[in-house]
């Protein structure tokens, strides 16, 4: 293939992945108030939440009072050391607008979760949580507040994993955009009080969400409000399900994890 040739076919994929959006909209969201839940927790400002969920298990997250940003890692609950890769997300799915829809797949081209429920819509895969050294340039320096960086770790420790376990992150509730020129903006209209994801896991997954802002919010000292976890389990899928048929990427990767999972069985 030429130059053309593959620049012509990455537009084309690029338009395709789009179709998702008009796909995803022809299936009802989930409704608001879930009533048949298994557990149910707050996160407090600062803190993390960790846990192994089974497949077919849905993870809501609510962001109660619009606060800057939940960041989520995955690892799958059997082998640690495939985990979220938020290069593979973004990239097999041509897209960094990881809303609706989308999946978050694993650094073996696996899904570990899928976005079956999005009431905000703007979410950041790319900039990564926050960390002690961005907070102290930003806010100065305090010793005891919390960040994401140190909050993973510590969540991961509680699984018997450390630092080389702890990767890029995706931050919920971050609507991070980019102007004409391409620099990173943060679009404050985007978040409204109540708002919240739906992550319906695709394997038996470890999972650790950290409640601390995100790096790229304008506000000027650290600040972070109470989030809710809801965790429930979901009907059973069919083939034709709208994020498991979006795309051929899509597809692909669906077919590498239901391969895994007869291995596993």
């Amino acid at each position: 293939m030429t130059p053309d040739d593959y620049r012509r076919r990455y537009f084309e994929l690029k338009a395709q992945a789009k179709t998702i959006q008009r796909s995803s909209a022809r299936h009802p969201e989930n409704p608001t108030v879930i009533t048949d839940t298994l557990a149910q927790e707050i996160i407090p400002p600062g803190w993390y939440w960790t846990r192994r969920l089974s497949r077919g298990q849905v993870l809501r997250l609510t962001n109660t009072q619009a606060t800057h940003g939940i960041s989520l890692l995955l690892w799958n609950a059997h082998d640690t050391s495939e985990r979220y890769n938020a290069g593979d997300t973004v990239k097999v799915q041509w897209t960094a607008r990881i809303n609706r829809g989308r999946l978050l797949l694993s650094d073996m081209g696996r899904v570990l979760a899928s976005v079956i429920g999005d009431t905000c819509g703007f979410h950041d895969a790319v900039a990564g949580g926050s960390t002690r050294a961005l907070d102290d340039a930003k806010y100065g320096p305090d010793p005891v507040r919390r960040n994401s960086a140190e909050n993973f770790l510590l969540a991961a420790g509680k699984h018997g994993l450390d630092t080389r376990d702890v990767g890029s992150c995706i931050t919920f509730f971050a609507p991070v955009v980019t102007d004409e020129e391409g620099f990173f903006q943060w679009h404050a209209e985007a978040l409204v009080p109540g708002q919240h994801v739906d992550l319906r896991l695709e394997m038996d997954v470890i999972v650790a969400v950290s409640n601390c802002p995100h790096p790229l919010s304008p506000q000027t000292h650290w600040s972070s409000e109470p989030v809710e976890v809801q965790i429930w389990q979901a009907p059973k899928t069919n083939a034709d399900d709208f994020c498991r048929t979006a795309t051929e990427e899509t597809v692909r990767a669906f077919e590498n994890t239901d391969a895994y999972l007869r291995e596993m069985a």
